[in-house]
């Protein structure tokens, strides 16, 4: 069990990273100072570099787990600088050790999307993603495959998603299994706010 619980920390998300933009001739570039992401988030998250993120049955490896984040968290964000610019990743532990990726980038937010996006009316059988709107943010929405026959249950929690909002030279992303894209958006426009005032 420890084992899924630590590669699904290590894991991260990457798809349709934002493109990291400069200013037009003859505007001021963006913004290009460092950005932090918090240490915690609403819904009882804990950045999993820290020892407190591991409780309970974890608690006497929450030092080793949380050092193995930590060097994942600071190979993520060299790897996110060097291609994007200033850009930074990490990952949180609820307190039932649910795992939440968040990134965040000093760029516009880009395009969006899945790698492919089949009719799920001719997918029957098959978890396929969706690219669906929250508010102003976009998110891409993986639900478990249902009954042959039957409709997808749209209440249930996705599988897996990621949404992404941005503002102005500001974008957040967040990815996690079973939390539905409205929490996700939540939790992404909170971080949003916190940038804003870096």
């Amino acid at each position: 069990m420890l084992g899924v619980v630590v590669l699904g920390l290590i894991a991260a998300f990457a798809i349709a990273l934002p493109k990291a933009a400069d200013g037009g001739e003859g505007e001021p570039a963006a913004s290009t100072g460092p950005l932090t992401l918090p240490d915690t988030l609403p819904g009882g998250y804990t950045a999993a570099d820290l020892p407190e993120a591991f409780t309970g049955d974890y608690a006497d490896r929450a030092a080793e787990i949380s050092e193995t984040q930590q060097a994942a968290r600071e190979h993520g964000d060299q790897v996110l600088s060097d291609v994007l610019g200033t850009a930074v990743t990490r990952t949180y532990a609820s307190e039932d050790l649910h795992a939440l990726f968040v990134q965040a980038f000093r760029a516009a937010g880009g395009a969006f999307a899945p790698d492919s996006l089949p009719d799920p009316a001719t997918a029957q059988g098959q978890a396929v993603p969706e690219l669906v709107s929250v508010g102003d943010a976009a998110c891409i929405v993986t639900r478990a495959a249902p009954q042959a026959g039957a409709a997808v249950d749209e209440s249930a929690p996705p599988t897996y998603a990621q949404c992404q909002v941005s503002e102005g030279e500001l974008t957040v992303q967040v990815g996690a299994q079973n939390l539905q894209p409205e929490d996700m958006v939540d939790i992404a426009d909170h971080v949003l706010g916190l940038l804003q005032k870096q």
